[in-house]
């Protein structure tokens, strides 16, 4: 954590940081989505986002369901509750 000039704590903000709540935005926003869909909105490779995705869904913060080859993806009940807008 950074300190402000006032002694305050910030909060420091990694790219991988603020993909992953982009993601989490996006999944509370819309419902369920595909790894290409996701990957395609931010210009990365579904690997890239793979790894955002399954590091959410290990912390509970996401679920995901097997369809075919690819994973469908979406925010948990408690996340679904919590939508911020930017």
């Amino acid at each position: 954590m950074d300190f402000k000039g006032n002694g305050e704590r910030e909060e420091s903000l990694s790219p991988k940081k603020i993909r992953k709540e982009l993601i989490l935005y996006l999944l509370r926003k819309y419902g369920n989505l595909q790894t290409k869909e996701v990957a395609k909105i931010f210009g990365l490779k579904s690997q890239t986002i793979r790894r955002s995705l399954k590091k959410l869904e290990e912390s509970g913060r996401v679920k995901s369901d097997k369809l075919g080859n690819s994973y469908i993806w979406s925010a948990d009940e408690g996340e679904k509750e919590s939508l911020l807008y930017f």
